[in-house]
């Protein structure tokens, strides 16, 4: 996970862009970002205490006030980026949420995530120790329901005011409804998770717990827009000696974490493959054999098992492309 920020504070990136590191669970930061406009827009809200917490104060220090935000644009709907909503709409409460429709109902209900993505790994090793503990996290982290004021659809444009806006991109891969926001005049895409290169620290992959297929899709996808600045949602990695770990990207250095993201699916996919061309030989037994090829290629780091409990989703995920399993129940 990226390293804890002491005191998150709203570094101004420019063309009136602001970005804040939030801290949350135990190791974890969730990467914020503020769009000044007449009618001001937060990405992501971070989870239940991020913005009484952190937004909000780190806000105050450059100058703003965190209860003129008009619009909460939700990358995605997992526990990190949308956990806050509901005490975003307490402290803003003119602020708009917008999500896409693929990700709605995870707004609506914490069991929405106490049976769905965040609890893969445990449910596919079995693990009801973990499951457990996994559930109390979500209850303790999510506010919910919290009402969606706006569906936000591929290509719908989102007006700030004063010139400003910002037009909807459809990423979906790492959930079905992950939404980049591509504030025009800037030439900025705020991706969420939507790309993560390497994943979210040494030895680890990128997370794709939803559909491994859209999210290569997404990568080429993100890549033929060509942004001039690349925001992330964490602090995710490059392939080593790469682009390195900056949440923010620009110019060639987020052409080569796109290059890079692109890289590092293609190896998941060809490794996954490999395992499963001689037949079937069920999940665990494949992950391990992916794993055995992939650190040698990228780094990916194993337990004494044999396993990476990080990359469980992601490998399932291209093992259900491939082989057409179900989810793990």
């Amino acid at each position: 996970m990226d390293a804890q920020p002491a005191r998150p504070a709203a570094e101004q990136l420019g063309d009136g862009i602001y970005r804040i590191a939030c801290p949350f669970d135990v190791d974890g930061v969730v990467q914020l970002y503020f769009v000044d406009a007449p009618q001001p827009a937060l990405i992501d809200t971070g989870v239940t205490a991020t913005p009484g917490a952190h937004l909000g104060p780190a806000l105050a220090g450059a100058g703003f006030d965190i209860r003129a935000v008009r619009h909460v644009l939700t990358t995605h709907g997992h526990w990190d980026h949308m956990g806050g909503h509901g005490a975003m709409r307490a402290l803003a409460p003119d602020a708009l949420v917008h999500v896409h429709p693929a990700d709605a109902y995870l707004l609506d209900r914490v069991e929405a995530h106490t049976f769905g993505y965040i609890t893969y790994m445990p449910r596919a090793l079995g693990d009801t120790a973990e499951l457990a503990s996994v559930s109390r996290k979500m209850a303790s982290n999510i506010v919910a329901p919290t009402r969606a004021d706006r569906l936000v659809m591929d290509g719908e444009v989102i007006d700030l005011g004063g010139g400003r806006t910002i037009r909807a991109v459809h990423v979906p891969g790492h959930s079905r409804g992950s939404v980049a926001y591509h504030l025009e005049d800037a030439n900025t895409l705020f991706t969420g998770d939507a790309i993560q290169g390497l994943g979210g620290g040494p030895g680890r992959l990128p997370l794709v717990f939803d559909d491994s297929r859209a999210y290569r899709a997404t990568v080429v996808r993100v890549a033929n827009l060509d942004p001039a600045r690349l925001c992330l949602g964490h602090a995710f990695m490059g392939l080593p000696g790469g682009s390195g770990s900056d949440p923010v990207r620009t110019g060639d250095t987020a052409r080569t974490f796109l290059e890079e993201s692109g890289q590092a699916a293609k190896a998941v996919e060809e490794a996954m493959r490999r395992a499963v061309t001689r037949g079937d030989p069920g999940f665990i037994a494949a992950a391990r054999e992916v794993l055995a090829m992939l650190g040698d290629d990228l780094g990916v780091s194993r337990d004494a098992e044999g396993l990476n409990r990080r990359a469980i989703p992601t490998l399932h995920a291209f093992y259900r492309e491939l082989t057409g399993a179900p989810p793990p129940v």
